[in-house]
């Protein structure tokens, strides 16, 4: 499950910052630096408590709830999101994503005997990919097919320039800096929703 959300979300909020907010792959990646922060903030501390105390049941379940919460948050993000905001969710997803990811690895090597430690680790993290190429795949499937419906509806009798469509504008995003200022607003807003 945490594979599906990191993966899934992961792959397609670049698009969002590179598309909505107009900014490059690079910058796209540095805008992801709150969420890289807050998941080695909170996968530092959780694993410090963890060896400290040897109590790691509460971070699971408090870390899928708070990148549930994340997830939500960033639901909310459109393109009047600021900097500010768009970097406060960003961090709230990582934190939760820390609280799980490297607890999970624990559990499962504290679960079984040291001779099985090797097949237990590669097992999870197997299973942590099987959920990413599922995050990525539903994601994608559901983004192709909400995307295309949105940009026809938001250009339905708009007059469009030469050799642009609404499937050319889901196919290849750089078409959108073409479109005229009210048409690409109503693009703007079916890649953000």
């Amino acid at each position: 499950v945490i594979g599906f959300a990191m993966f899934g979300s992961m792959t397609y909020l670049p698009t969002f910052l590179q598309v909505v907010h107009d900014v490059t792959p690079t910058m796209s990646g540095v805008h992801m630096l709150p969420m890289v922060l807050g998941l080695l903030i909170a996968s530092t501390a959780s694993g410090q408590i963890v060896s400290r105390t040897g109590h790691y049941r509460v971070f699971p379940i408090a870390g899928t709830a708070v990148t549930a919460l994340g997830l939500l948050l960033l639901h909310q993000l459109d393109r009047h999101s600021g900097v500010v905001e768009m970097s406060a969710y960003f961090f709230v997803f990582g934190l939760g994503l820390g609280l799980v990811m490297q607890v999970l690895v624990l559990i499962v090597q504290n679960a079984v005997d040291y001779a099985d430690l090797g097949v237990a680790t590669s097992g999870a993290t197997f299973f942590r990919s099987i959920g990413a190429s599922f995050g990525v795949s539903i994601f994608g499937t559901i983004f192709a097919n909400k995307l295309g419906p949105r940009i026809s509806d938001a250009l339905a009798g708009q007059p469009l320039p030469p050799g642009v469509s609404p499937d050319s504008l889901s196919a290849d995003p750089r078409a959108v800096s073409g479109l005229p200022p009210g048409e690409r607003a109503g693009v703007l807003d079916a890649y953000a929703a």
